[in-house]
Order: C-alpha cells, then structure tokens, then sequence
C-alpha cells in the first residue's frame, strides 16, 4: 500500500529549515531507528489486556463468541445462546427485550441501558401486544448512521439496509456483526487514543437494540417513529475549492483480484495552497475497496501515465513514482477527511495527485471514474508532515505464530511536536499493530485485529505532545504460516511495520 525502502524528504519539508537540521535522507535521522527486539509473543494480563490467550497462547480480541474474553484471562467459548457482549458471554433473552449475563441482567431485569432498550429508558409497545425494539422506532437510527453508507443499493456492503423489508432477512447476521465488533469496521481498540474522529464504533447500548430487534423477532413498528433521513449522497465538506475526475473511464483487470491503478489528478495550482480537507466519491462504489492520494511531482506522474495504455498506471505498493507523502484515504463508509484545525498540508506548484485506487474485481469490474474534492484554507494555517516511520529490520520466521517487532522512534528534533493523526500499516500477514508513547504510558493507537482491507488515518481532537527526546514506540506482529522467511518489501507476500505520523511543530 506504501512505498518501502528508505523515504526521501519532501521538498515542502526541506523548505521548513527547522526541520531540515533534523531530517536526513531515508526516514528520519531525528527520529532514530533503535532498540530493536523480536521474539515470540507471550500471552498474559500485560500483553493482551484488552482480549483473551486463546489455547495456543496466543492474544485474541475476545470479542467472538468463539474466544471471549479480557484481561488476559483464558478465553471462553459461549454456548449456542450465547453471544459475547463486552468481552463477556452473555445469555439473550427475547423477554422485556433485555440481555442478562450468567442468567441475571446486566442492570436489574433489562438491558444495558437502565432497565429498557437499548435506546433509551422504556421497551417499544408493538401493535401486536408484544415488546421490544422496532425498526422504526429503534434501529433505523443506528443502521442510517453506522450502516447504510455502505450497505445501500449500489454501495460496497454487498446488500442494503435502508429498509425494513431489505433488513429484516439480515436481523440474525445484524446481531452477529454488531455483537463481535465485525461491523461497522472500526479496528482502533477502545481505552487507546481516546476518542478519534469520526469513530464508527456502536456503543454497546446500540448494539443491546440490533440484538434485541433481532431475538425479539425484527419487527417493523409504526413509521411514524422513523427518524429523520441521512443523506448519504449530500455535500459533506464545508466548502469546495477544486473538484476532479479521471479524465476517463478504467475498466478494471478482471484476472487481478486486487486491481491497483494510479491516475494523475492535477490541481493546477499556480500559488502554494494548504489543503485542509477532501472528498474522495467513488464512481463505481461496489468494487473500489480504498483510494489513497499521494502527493508527487506532476511532471514525473505525466511521464509514468504516459508510458502505459489505458487510462492510468499499475501502482501496487505505492504510486510508482517519488512522492512526498501521502496527503489522505478513503476507505468504505469514510466520510470526508477534514485536518484538525488550523492545520493543513502545502500543495506547492508543480505538484499533483496520484490517486491510487484498490480494485476489489470479485465485486464487479464496471468502468470507473472517481472524483475527489479539495478544501483550501482561507487564511494561515499551521504546516502539518505525513512523518514516515519504518520498522524494517524485521525476519519472520518460517511456520510461526505471533511473531513479534518492536522499534523505538526518539524525538530528536531539538524541540517538541504535535501528534495530531497515525496512519498504521501492515501487509496481509499482520496480525496487531501498536503505537505508544512509553513515557507516562500513552497509547496512541491499538489494531489487536488487524486486517488490510480496512486501512485509514485516525485523528486525535487535540494533539498528543511528543517532547524532544521522548519516543514513539511501533510493536507489529504476524502470522506465516509459509515456509519462507517473510522480510520487508513492496509484494504482497513480503511485510512492512509502518506508519505514517500527521504532526505539526
């Protein structure tokens, strides 16, 4: 997904001489590369403490009913009854529309929201005599929110969710999702980070009405308790300032499952501008699995576009030209991306977009033409740095499990800086990824389960302070169930540890 190797500094960030001291050509002479450990993973309270040691030792998120479980404790496995609410089996009544753990309820006779449903105080009378959350009244709410950006007609969620009718086949499958913590796809793990912007996390009060909906028999309600709509399809940004397509159609690789193509999207600007938000609207939104913009140099990106047939270029890994980082993702569901405030990233003339699209063809392959907005800032914003930080010097042994590296980053700019957003990355064997601050033990961002396909950037609402001389810490680990030992590298069935830091001085 990102450029490996060693990673040039961009020229933005050379103009900035405060930094330039610091930076040296590769990553980071500022932020050393040290410390270096690997080793086998060991499963207990202080290494899982937010999951369960399934019977090989090793950590799982304890949220499956399969391994459920915290603290590090032995998981569980829940019988046919059961589902595993907050990290804990628990036995689903239909009665009062409830839950209850070990035979009791979680607060005297109801749910886990003050004795009533999940959405606030009292169970929903049906016209029927019956009890328990409704559609209408209930779960519309959650599904229009956490749902239907993706699970709409033509959306990348496979079926929709928009109605009653098209749901209430779905209730079962609703109820397993939501319980696991499957969907919506959130990776961050809770108490690590705070709350980031723009979560997708259900409470568990939500995910207490989609349960309940669905043992309680997926009733529809009267639709006169519907909530107001959520349009999906409305201007999310608070102002456009340049808006773009592909010049042309592609029509993806149907023998390439994963299809990566770049396409340039030029700016055209002839001043520097501070980028402080976008939009990324997929054309063909069943099949597109993720975006990625990276800024380059447009004359590199017009001769790479040139050299290729078609509409684009072939660009797995990374955009296949020199970048300066990238500038933003979209992922299924994102909305659109809006930096912290008064900060930004200069697009100076001369640059562009190279605007890597991930096409998933098993969902389709019907001609693509994806359009993204920018949002400029209006007066002075403070510079931010997409940082990279690499952790590459690991081996992954043949045929092993939990494989574990851990690598310090030291500040050492001379000065503090500000730690607004991470962007973690991994290949296809990673299995966690962990970022902390040690000193004064600040978690920054924790993925126990992490998957590629849902990858993207993870804002902090007011910055985590990094002073000169403290660390970052990245620990990555993997499963390799090869016969090789996996290094790092671009392919897929090589490996990275990285991630990129969005930071201000």
């Amino acid at each position: 997904m990102f450029a490996s190797g060693k990673w040039g500094i961009s020229s933005r960030m050379r103009k900035n001489t405060v930094l330039v001291l610091t930076l040296s050509v590769g990553i980071l002479s500022g932020v050393q590369l040290s410390a270096c450990s690997s080793a086998s993973s060991f499963c207990n309270a202080s290494t899982c403490s937010t999951g369960c040691c399934d019977a090989s030792g090793k950590c799982q998120a304890g949220t499956l009913e399969a391994s459920c479980g915290s603290a590090g404790a032995a998981c569980s496995v829940c019988s046919a009854s059961q589902r595993c609410l907050v990290n804990a089996c628990t036995t689903a009544t239909a009665s009062g529309g409830g839950s209850s753990v070990g035979g009791g309820s979680e607060t005297g006779g109801g749910n886990a929201v003050g004795g009533g449903n999940a959405t606030g105080g009292g169970s929903t009378t049906l016209p029927d005599g019956g009890t328990g959350p409704t559609w209408y009244k209930d779960v519309l709410a959650v599904t229009q929110v956490h749902c239907a950006g993706c699970h709409n007609p033509t959306g990348i969620g496979g079926f929709s969710l928009e109605t009653w009718a098209a749901a209430k086949p779905m209730a079962s499958a609703m109820a397993s999702a939501a319980t696991e913590r499957r969907m919506p796809p959130w990776q961050p793990a809770e108490g690590c980070g705070g709350d980031f912007v723009g979560k997708r996390r259900l409470t568990q009060a939500e995910i207490n009405t989609i349960v309940d909906w669905s043992i309680s028999g997926a009733k529809e309600g009267n639709v006169a308790d519907a909530p107001a709509p959520v349009d999906h399809t409305g201007e999310q940004l608070p102002r456009t300032d340049k808006a773009m397509q592909m010049d042309t159609a592609y029509t993806p690789v149907v023998s390439n499952r994963d299809d990566y193509r770049c396409f340039l999207m030029d700016p055209a600007t002839t001043t520097a501008k501070s980028l402080t938000g976008f939009e990324i609207t997929p054309g063909a939104k069943a099949q597109v699995h993720h975006v990625i913009l990276y800024l380059v140099n447009k004359t590199d990106a017009v001769a790479k576009d040139a050299a290729e047939a078609g509409a684009g270029w072939q660009c797995f890994g990374d955009p296949a030209v020199p970048t300066d980082g990238a500038l933003g993702a979209w992922a299924p569901g994102s909305p659109a991306v809006i930096f912290p405030a008064g900060t930004g990233i200069e697009i100076a003339p001369g640059k562009a977009i190279a605007m890597q699209i991930h096409y998933n063809t098993a969902a389709g392959t019907a001609p693509d033409q994806t359009s993204i907005k920018l949002m400029y800032a209006t007066g002075t914003v403070t510079g931010a740095y997409m940082i990279p930080l690499v952790a590459d010097g690991f081996r992954i042994p043949p045929n092993s499990t939990g494989y574990t590296y851990t690598q310090d980053f030291p500040n050492q700019f001379g000065f503090g800086i500000k730690v607004w957003g991470l962007l973690p990355h991994m290949h296809t064997k990673g299995t966690h990824i962990k970022m902390e601050a040690p000193l004064g033990n600040n978690c920054l961002v924790d993925i126990p389960k992490w998957d590629f396909h849902w990858q993207q950037s993870y804002f902090r609402p007011t910055p985590f302070s990094l002073a000169n001389g403290a660390s970052i810490k990245m620990t990555c680990t993997w499963d390799n169930p090869t016969s090789s030992e996996i290094q790092w590298g671009e392919n897929t069935s090589n490996e990275m540890c990285f991630a990129y830091v969005y930071a201000t001085l």
